[in-house]
């Protein structure tokens, strides 16, 4: 008896849970028998937690004119896993603003923020800039709507580089998502800018991707 429970037991543990109260047989690739997996990020797709936010326009032909994408994250809750993708057509700077300062109800308001599992139900918990802020919404920020808040300042910048003309979006971070991520702080603002250098009318393109999960850790 305790043999046949012990291979039972062994049976079991080579089964992959699914999340309901099935098993499945791991799946081997049918030329190469390799076991076929999908990482993390991936699966969070599938999980329909994963969401996406995308803001491109042109500028004036203006020495330091910028283009802002802003969410600010929830305050409790699951943690915003993130990249951030930026491109230019000419010559520009990107930055991620941590905690700016920026008052209620600058910019244009209500953009969708997709699910990128298009036949889920669920929202994303990050909200907009409008005066009663919105969830599942974000921000758009022109030069004029930045340089009309008196209030404006940049917070933490913790990343900023050159960008290079007429290529992306780009990464803002390594070539991997293992590199490129950042999880975001809670109850916080963040501004994606996108800086001018030189007078060109320049278009610039801001996409942002992240998955919401909940904290693990005790």
């Amino acid at each position: 008896m305790y043999i046949l429970e012990s291979i039972g037991n062994l049976f079991r543990a080579m089964l992959g849970k699914t999340g309901d109260t099935s098993f499945q047989v791991p799946r081997l690739d049918v030329i190469t028998h390799t076991l076929q997996t999908i990482d993390y990020a991936h699966h969070e797709i599938h999980g329909g937690s994963s969401f996406s936010a995308h803001y491109s326009l042109t500028t004036a032909a203006t020495d330091a004119h910028r283009t802002g994408l802003f969410i600010k994250t929830p305050a409790t809750g699951k943690l915003c896993h993130l990249i951030v993708s930026f491109g230019a057509s000419a010559a520009a700077t990107f930055s991620i603003c941590e905690a700016p300062t920026i008052a209620a109800n600058i910019g244009s308001h209500a953009a969708v923020i997709y699910n990128r599992y298009r036949d889920s139900s669920t929202s994303s918990g990050c909200f907009d800039n409008a005066t009663t802020p919105a969830a599942g919404k974000f921000t758009t920020l022109t030069e004029a709507q930045i340089a009309g808040d008196v209030t404006w300042a940049t917070g933490t910048v913790i990343r900023s580089a050159t960008m290079q003309a007429g290529v992306g979006p780009k990464p803002a971070g390594g070539e991997s998502r293992d590199a490129q991520e950042y999880i975001l702080k809670a109850n916080t603002k963040y501004v994606f800018l996108i800086t001018n250098v030189g007078a060109n009318a320049n278009t610039h393109n801001i996409l942002v991707d992240w998955y919401e999960h909940a904290n693990k850790q005790a």
